[in-house]
């Protein structure tokens, strides 16, 4: 017996475990700490009181250089993005008007995420540009008094701004922080502004190739940053409740800096966006998913002319395959709009030869063939093959409930056709029947 003492405490030694009267001595030490303000927030990041203890809150204020990478791209390079660009990814013609130099980048870090009237914005950022670069202002509540004071620190600052950036913003961000100031009765100076939400650009370009759209994704994929020290976002409510029981604040480091981080890369996104759709072409996206994705913005705003050149662009790289498949179909819809007809049936041509099986492609040239060539019998041709594809498929039993649809509309207007043709051949003539 006299020899375990010695054995365990090497084993103790060698794993660097503590004893028990060790172990409460350090927590008695911690507890002495905190009670004295050492683990206090001005103590674990640098910052200063706004105000004074009775009526005040932390702020944290940093001012980049323009110069400043976040990821692949300065911070200086939002300051040359079009507005046109910004409009486009947004689909929000009163972007057009977009300036930077006037714009708040917003982000909050909050004490819920359902939002409602409990849920409060612990930490709010706000960046913007002045003369020596980029400012970034953390404003941060030590517990809830500091909230109005803080709010009214930020109505100073949304003042003359002309525009907010963010990401879901729209959705979660802006909603929230006009319901606290309308609690405290102070002005919500963002009411009705520019809102450019990243998100929804975001999803516009990159979900095709990305699948998840989160900033972190986007972030490391499109922009190439790695965070390092950063904390999970849905660890960050409990974090603060923890600092407002405990006044220990060391965890609230990471929280700072994953806010910071948010902040920062909204500035490079909104240039990377512009950056991006500024090259001919579409050829400042190395993807083709991202570039079939902008074709498809464009179209959806109704911007024929650029679906045509990205389009064409896209196809001449593209080999063979879903993406190629609903690019020629989006570059034969918008020629159809623009009254290309040449262009959209050798579209539509060249996508039937590709893929004998689609539908919105025979059904466009049938029209086009009945209506705009009058030549009745390739319009036949197209609603024969399209009837006797589905038909098959039903009688195989692998016709899906969307086929039952087309079958009826392409059996319609075959019915139609051959009755025209009827009607225009000579008696006796049964070509086509």
């Amino acid at each position: 017996m006299p020899e375990i003492n010695p054995k365990l405490e090497i084993l103790l030694a060698s794993q660097r475990i503590m004893r028990g009267a060790d172990w409460m001595q350090r927590l008695d030490d911690l507890r002495k700490q905190r009670e004295s303000g050492d683990f206090e927030i001005d103590k674990v990041v640098p910052g200063k009181l706004r105000g004074d203890a009775e009526s005040g809150f932390y702020l944290v204020q940093n001012t980049y250089p323009l110069d400043t990478q976040q990821g692949s791209i300065p911070l200086g390079a939002v300051l040359d993005v079009s507005g046109d660009h910004i409009a486009l990814s947004a689909s929000d013609d009163e972007l057009k008007e977009f300036d930077p130099r006037k714009a708040l980048f917003v982000d909050t870090e909050t004490s819920g995420l359902a939002g409602g009237t409990g849920t409060v914005a612990f930490l709010v950022g706000v960046g913007y540009f002045v003369e020596e670069g980029f400012r970034l202002d953390q404003c941060f509540m030590r517990d809830y008094d500091d909230e109005e004071p803080m709010l009214a620190y930020l109505a100073e600052v949304f003042r003359g701004k002309d525009a907010v950036v963010s990401y879901n913003g729209k959705s979660f961000d802006l909603p929230l922080l006009r319901t606290r100031f309308i609690q405290n009765r102070i002005p919500f100076r963002l009411e009705g502004i520019q809102h450019f939400d990243l998100l929804h650009a975001a999803r516009r370009i990159w979900k095709r190739r990305l699948g998840a759209c989160n900033l972190g994704n986007v972030e490391r994929t499109v922009l190439g940053i790695e965070r390092h020290g950063d904390v999970p976002s849905y660890e960050i409510p409990q974090m603060w409740f923890d600092y407002l029981r405990s006044r220990d604040a060391r965890r609230l480091e990471g929280v700072f800096y994953h806010h910071r981080m948010d902040i920062l890369s909204l500035v490079t996104l909104t240039a990377w966006i512009s950056q991006c759709l500024s090259a001919p072409g579409g050829a400042g996206f190395e993807h083709s998913e991202d570039r079939l994705s902008v074709v498809r913005v464009y179209f959806l705003q109704r911007r024929y002319e650029d679906v045509l050149v990205h389009g064409e662009r896209l196809i001449e790289v593209q080999g063979q395959g879903e993406l190629r498949a609903e690019c020629l179909e989006l570059i034969a819809q918008a020629a159809k709009r623009l009254g290309d007809w040449q262009r959209m049936e050798d579209m539509l041509t060249l996508l039937l030869q590709e893929n004998p099986k689609n539908l919105l492609a025979r059904l466009e040239l049938a029209k086009y063939y009945e209506h705009r060539k009058r030549n009745l019998l390739d319009a036949e041709r197209m609603c024969a093959e399209a009837v006797e594809y589905l038909e098959m498929r039903a009688a195989l039993g692998r016709a899906t409930e969307f086929e039952a649809a087309p079958l009826t509309a392409f059996q319609q207007r075959l019915a139609r056709i051959r009755r025209k043709l009827g009607r225009n051949r000579p008696a006796g003539d049964e070509e086509g029947q």
